[in-house]
């Protein structure tokens, strides 16, 4: 909707600082759960998480109160009025490869973010575990480290994020969709590998989730102007949509994978491997349709 209402030469920003919701949203999400489970029902982890998905109703309100004043694009309405679209009409000759494409970056971006951001808490508490052994912790003191350290590496992980998704608008403009995608699958890796194959210290590695952020959280500040683009406007909806949420079933293995990591205590080396998709994905970045030069079309 956003890419559709937005002139041509500010929907590449306007996508960009859409997706900034994201990372700011994940900051209210961890100072929330940070509140109530390392605050106020601190050591009741029994029942402080259900407390916690309480707050879900506040987004579910304003969700509700948003959608009474939002109304479909006119290019939309048009496109609309002279024919109707079909699921299937994204994999026809004229638009397979353009759907193929879309959900390639789409399935290895939320593989390496899914992957990265849900194993947070398992690492934190790690680390944190270890660092209260070296530290001759107590139970209580253990537990405050260990929400502590969730705090920061989480907080390091949106922060880079949110600096990531802003680094979309000039990498897209100047460099163009394929180097920018070439660009963040690279940094990605790197900041993987990096973070989880080097030798250094626990706390350190909190931090590294910084870098990790601003290449595997941030290109998804490219997908609201670029996955629009590659479709017209009767298919933009379907086709973007389902090239991104492709990836979401992809990615829901991941719970059980989270559970099998965390009970076997290997999640850094979990993740570490995870460092290879991306960089596996490198190799097909030629591949990517390049829409720097194009308007949305009609």
């Amino acid at each position: 909707m956003v890419a559709e209402v937005m002139p041509e030469n500010r929907r590449i920003e306007g996508g960009a600082l859409l997706y900034t919701a994201a990372p700011f949203g994940l900051f209210l999400a961890t100072l929330i759960n940070y509140q109530v489970a390392g605050v106020w029902l601190a050591g009741n982890t029994e029942q402080s998480w259900r407390y916690v998905f309480l707050f879900g109703l506040l987004p579910a309100a304003a969700a509700f109160l948003v959608r009474l004043y939002v109304h479909e694009p006119e290019r939309w309405q048009k496109a609309r009025a002279r024919s109707k679209t079909r699921l299937r009409e994204i994999f026809d000759p004229e638009f397979r490869r353009r759907t193929l494409v879309g959900a390639f970056v789409a399935v290895i971006a939320l593989i390496a973010w899914w992957s990265c951001s849900a194993f947070i808490p398992i690492i934190a508490t790690e680390l944190a575990r270890a660092e209260a052994q070296l530290r001759g912790l107590e139970k209580q003191g253990t537990q405050g480290l260990i929400e502590n350290w969730k705090l920061t590496a989480t907080v390091a992980f949106n922060l880079g994020g949110l600096i990531g998704t802003l680094l979309t608008i000039p990498l897209a403009k100047y460099l163009g969709r394929r180097p920018m995608f070439a660009l963040y699958f690279a940094a990605s890796a790197a900041a993987i590998l990096a973070t989880f194959g080097l030798d250094m210290p626990a706390h350190a590695r909190l931090y590294m989730f910084f870098a990790i952020g601003v290449s595997v959280f941030g290109v998804f500040g490219a997908f609201p102007f670029y996955l629009p683009e590659l479709f017209p406007t009767r298919l933009r909806a379907t086709g973007a949509g389902f090239c991104y949420n492709i990836g979401r079933v992809v990615a829901s293995v991941g719970p059980f994978a989270v559970v099998a990591v965390a009970q076997s205590g290997t999640a850094m080396r979990a993740i570490f491997y995870v460092g290879f998709v991306p960089l596996a994905a490198l190799l097909l970045t030629p591949l990517i349709i390049e829409t720097r030069a194009g308007a949305l079309q009609d």
